[in-house]
């Protein structure tokens, strides 16, 4: 049943594709709603007509934008940098801060790229120690596992808040005070909690978290930030610099960067991309951020529920939503899974795999879906269950 106070009709008529086809992949790219759409093909469109005229409302929509973002996750609007990622702000903390030979970072063996390649990269680059603790549904394995891997050596722990391939959802704040304890900074990637979950840094502890606007926020592709404590942002080294970055530059004094996150923003950009973060973020206040939260577990324990009395049907993702989140990724013991994706999408459904040879799939259930885009999905893998598999 739709969740009181939410109007699920509203919602779905923003998104026209859904007459077409049920989209179950925001946690790889979320679509956009009409209005939020609209207004940034308009910002696109003034500053590709008229230029210069237009850079500095621009602009100011920019700082607009930031000022809103950080006080959605209680932060100062300085300790934001606006990046093209999430991806984008963990390379800023892999390559910003200084590191020795032997230096240790831990992070998760359910990371996404975006986590695991900068990391693996900086090792590479500067000698680090790259050391992974296993994921478990128990967040008290998860953090016995981090603890088993802690030494006088360790500088950073870093983690997604739920991670990419199974939803799950890691007790960040446990780990942020657990690296504390041991000397060691925090960093939290939120590209599948935010505009999910409450994210609130300080209450959670993090120095670093990252995240990204074209997720589940529904904004631009191009868009995510970086949070960054105000006196660690100041260390972060940036890679590259251009005109923007500077605080003052003269050569005879040389260059001194911004203190905040713009000193990772310089040079000619879209402006109009960030510019329009600030649209997905006023549409998600309309609907109500909290509304949109019990909408997703409400969709998220549904499907769970109904998957999960499949026979055959293995869940991957815990089932309690205080474990999870708007992921829900299952098998199908024994099957191959883009067999079962040829017939979702023959049925104009579009979660995605997990990769050839995974067995799994990934449903995002997301604001804009319904419980009957839910049945017809069940239904379907009911249909593959019951087949006989290919030879």
């Amino acid at each position: 049943m739709p969740r009181a106070g939410f109007d699920v009709a509203r919602v779905r008529d923003a998104y026209p594709i859904l007459r077409e086809m049920a989209y179950f992949n925001t946690g790889t790219y979320g679509i956009m709603a009409e209005p939020v759409l609209a207004g940034y093909l308009q910002n696109i469109a003034r500053f590709e007509r008229r230029g210069m005229v237009e850079s500095g409302s621009l602009h100011r929509e920019i700082e607009a934008s930031r000022e809103r973002l950080a006080a959605r996750i209680n932060a100062q609007p300085e300790e934001i940098a606006l990046t093209g990622n999430a991806t984008d702000g963990v390379t800023y903390v892999a390559e910003g801060l200084s590191w020795s030979p032997g230096d240790e970072v831990i992070i998760s063996d359910q990371e996404h790229p975006a986590m695991s390649y900068p990391w693996q990269y900086a090792a590479q680059r500067h000698g680090i120690i790259l050391r992974r603790f296993a994921v478990d549904w128990d967040p008290r394995k998860s953090l016995e596992a981090i603890r088993a891997l802690i030494t006088p050596r360790t500088r950073l722990i870093g983690t997604s808040h739920v991670t990419s391939p199974y939803g799950v959802r890691l007790p960040v704040k446990e780990i942020c005070a657990l690296a504390h304890a041991h000397g060691a900074l925090a960093l939290v990637d939120g590209a599948q909690s935010f505009a999910v979950l409450p994210i609130d840094v300080r209450e959670m502890g993090c120095d670093f978290f990252t995240g990204n606007g074209h997720k589940w926020l529904g904004g631009p592709k191009g868009t995510g930030f970086l949070y960054a404590r105000r006196e660690l942002m100041e260390r972060l080294q940036p890679a590259y610099v251009g005109a923007g970055s500077e605080q003052s530059f003269s050569f005879e004094t040389g260059l001194v960067l911004k203190p905040s996150g713009r000193r990772f923003e310089f040079g000619t950009r879209g402006f109009a991309v960030p510019a329009s973060i600030g649209l997905a973020l006023e549409w998600f206040d309309q609907l109500g951020w909290e509304a949109i939260s019990a909408r997703i577990q409400h969709l998220a324990t549904y499907l769970k529920e109904r998957l999960a009395a499949l026979p055959g049907v293995e869940l991957c993702t815990p089932p309690e939503w205080e474990r999870s989140s708007g992921l829900v990724s299952f098998r199908v013991a024994g099957r191959n899974e883009q067999e079962l994706q040829r017939q979702l999408e023959a049925d104009h459904l579009y979660p995605r795999t997990l990769g050839p040879g995974s067995e799994k799939i990934r449903v995002s259930c997301a604001l804009f879906n319904d419980e009957s885009e839910l049945d017809r999905l069940v239904e379907c893998v009911r249909r593959f269950v019951g087949t006989p598999r290919s030879r």
